[in-house]
């Protein structure tokens, strides 16, 4: 576990704090429907990155994602995916406001799931922009922490594809 945690990105770590965007802000700008719109909100961007909140499965605006759970049957998911969504969320946030495009993700180098955070847990996720490609594709590194600040899930190396240009209506600019 030492050499997991010893590899983890040194991005730091998101603050608690008060949201500049909620979620609504997003999902004006993602296609995401309500089963995967694990992004809680923006607290800040910061240099080549922002800080938000991550939600869990349990707290999703839709928490059904399987037929058996319509009847009332748990299902837990080991690999904590919504997570890995919020940070997908987040880096692209990131490249909307700084390259000016929607991208998708095409590959992790590296990604370690440390523990499975408490039910009440209000985590936060931070992805910074730490290089650009020719191709169009953004490369972040992704930290979620949950409320004692100890880490969640990281993702090092997450690339996304830019696939179009931001609106001029629907670009932003993060206060910092």
């Amino acid at each position: 576990m030492q050499n997991e945690v010893d590899s983890l990105p040194q991005i730091g770590t998101p603050p608690d704090g008060d949201l500049q965007h909620h979620s609504s802000f997003i999902y004006l700008r993602y296609f995401h429907g309500p089963r995967f719109q694990s992004h809680g909100g923006v607290i800040r961007g910061i240099e080549n990155g922002v800080d938000g909140v991550a939600l869990m499965r349990h707290q999703l605006p839709v928490k059904d994602q399987f037929s058996v759970e319509t009847d009332g049957e748990e299902v837990l998911l080991e690999a904590l995916p919504m997570l890995i969504e919020a940070g997908f969320q987040n880096a692209g946030l990131a490249t909307m406001e700084s390259d000016g495009f929607s991208s998708l993700p095409v590959g992790i180098e590296w990604t370690s799931i440390l523990r499975v955070p408490e039910a009440n847990e209000k985590l936060r996720v931070r992805s910074v922009k730490v290089a650009s490609q020719d191709s169009g594709v953004t490369i972040h590194d992704v930290v979620v922490v949950g409320d004692d600040d100890a880490p969640v899930i990281s993702l090092k190396g997450l690339r996304l594809k830019a696939m179009s240009e931001v609106s001029s209506d629907q670009r932003f600019t993060l206060l910092r």
